[in-house]
């Protein structure tokens, strides 16, 4: 009688503890049409290479105000993996067409070569199931200290902007967590000093958006449309707030705080303005040699072509 009374009193201590950790990150499941659904588990699964965590974004993904229906845009992936020697080890000897002329030097090299700057290696007009491809390859060591940190700003920016997850990591999730709550703080911030008089929900999303583009040397060239951020706002409303949902409640509601180490609502925009600065010209200067010059003009082209049609 008592195993029973002490299986069941350990099955009511374990049954809200999982409700709690299943809904924690709920508003992290961004849902989309479930054709290109299909079309982005197919393009992750078709990797023989291990990994971990992978999200997709960008207007591949989610719509942006000003994109012709017609032209079907990249999609762009970033894959988080444990081992990145193993992973480019195993993908060039599946998709070497992928690579540039980097991978005759091997694994090793391009792996030193990934961990520059924000950390990423990225494939473009990489052919995946008949899908035009951008996909960036990433350490889950690099990800998490940028989610802690704010190292780079280069993920962690990218985050706090909806995604679709496509393979998901708890530990991951626990991290951004923190990050959309920093984000959210700092956006908190910047409203009550611009706009005093009132908040406005879309102005908040505009604030968080705009962060990871300060300092982004890709707006000095003019290779990036100037509205921008209010497109992606205006497009993805409805997921910025299903993404934030939980963070607005806690701190716009109910005035949590929370920015990483070494962080303050004072210095925090020059200190992002500076790591943006950094990591955007260095993956500018890497984007030559790991996509090659052919794939570098033409992504450089349909950027500068299409911030100026917008």
């Amino acid at each position: 009688m008592c195993q029973f009374l002490l299986r069941d009193a350990r099955r009511s201590l374990l049954r809200p503890l999982r409700r709690c950790y299943s809904s924690n990150f709920s508003n992290q499941a961004i849902e989309i049409e479930s054709g290109l659904q299909r079309e982005l588990d197919g393009i992750l699964n078709s990797f023989d290479a291990p990994i971990t965590y992978a999200f997709g974004y960008g207007s591949g993904v989610f719509k942006q105000v000003g994109y012709d229906s017609a032209d079907k845009p990249q999609i762009d992936l970033i894959l988080a993996v444990e081992d990145p020697v193993e992973f480019h080890s195993r993908n060039i000897k599946q998709n070497s067409h992928h690579y540039s002329s980097l991978k005759y030097f091997g694994p090793k090299v391009i792996s030193r070569f990934q961990d520059v700057g924000a950390g990423i290696y990225f494939n473009p007009y990489a052919n995946i199931n008949g899908n035009e491809v951008k996909y960036g390859i990433v350490s889950m060591k690099r990800i998490l200290n940028d989610l802690k940190n704010w190292e780079s700003f280069y993920i962690a920016g990218r985050l706090q902007k909806p995604v679709k997850v496509l393979k998901t990591n708890p530990t991951i999730e626990h991290y951004n967590h923190l990050n959309l709550k920093a984000a959210a703080t700092l956006a908190k911030h910047l409203i009550s000093v611009k706009y005093p008089e009132k908040f406005d929900e879309f102005q908040f999303y505009k604030e968080i958006t705009g962060l990871s583009y300060l300092g982004d040397i890709r707006y000095h060239l003019g290779a990036e449309n100037p509205k921008k951020v209010e497109n992606i706002v205006t497009k993805n409303f409805d997921k910025f707030r299903m993404y934030y949902k939980p963070i607005y409640e806690d701190v716009v509601v109910n005035n949590g705080y929370y920015l990483p180490p070494g962080f303050t609502l004072k210095n925090s925009l020059k200190k992002i303005q500076y790591r943006i600065q950094r990591t955007s010209l260095t993956q500018m200067l890497k984007g030559v040699a790991t996509a090659g010059v052919t794939k570098s003009v033409k992504y450089a082209w349909a950027k500068r072509m299409k911030s100026r049609s917008k």
